[in-house]
């Protein structure tokens, strides 16, 4: 090689080279560059079928057994200090997909809605068509809107809103709208 192919031989190896650079940074790092939802719809759509479904018989004799029974004293709860089986039995269920308070949360407000209901007034609860809608204000949040089905051919569509983080659990669960299922349920 003479000495005028050198620059012009430095330059292509130098186009080369940052391209190479270029399309690895783009392929192998560009999770750092846009969000990934993967998977957090999955979530959702997992607590809400679980939530919009009749209580099994596990579920039933673990909430009717006094071992698993929270006593009020009249001014606090007495909350036994080893985990009961009915503990065990929702943070199987339930606790992987909640963040820590919203899971509290969770279990005081809504774990027993629809579920236990359901079951004792003879219903057979399934979420049908669960439809999501990514927030375009809010990272993370999710308008959904469900039917549940708990009759022969009664229906109830059934709105609300979570929020996924990025470890891909709920970190805001709220039902805003349930076509009068709890009132059905409960008479």
């Amino acid at each position: 090689m003479d000495s005028t192919n050198k620059p012009k031989h430095y330059l292509i190896i130098g186009i080369v080279f940052i391209l190479l650079v270029g399309l690895i940074v783009f392929l192998g790092g560009k999770q750092w560059f846009f969000v990934d939802d993967r998977g957090k719809e999955e979530v959702i759509e997992h607590v809400l079928n679980e939530q919009f479904s009749t209580a099994d018989e596990e579920l039933i004799r673990l909430i009717e057994s006094p071992e698993n029974a929270t006593i009020l004293d009249g001014t606090n709860e007495v909350v036994p200090e080893e985990s009961t089986d009915l503990n065990v039995y929702l943070e199987e269920n339930f606790g992987a997909y909640f963040t820590e308070d919203i899971y509290q949360e969770y279990l005081t407000t809504y774990a027993f809605m629809y579920q236990v209901p359901a079951y004792y007034s003879n219903h057979t609860l399934r979420a049908d068509d669960i439809r999501l809608e990514k927030s375009d204000n809010e990272d993370g949040l999710y308008n959904f809107t469900l039917s549940v089905s708990y009759g022969e051919n009664e229906e109830a569509v059934v709105s609300g809103r979570a929020r996924v983080n990025d470890q891909k659990v709920i970190s805001y669960f709220e039902i805003l709208e349930d076509g009068g299922l709890q009132q059905v349920l409960s008479n």
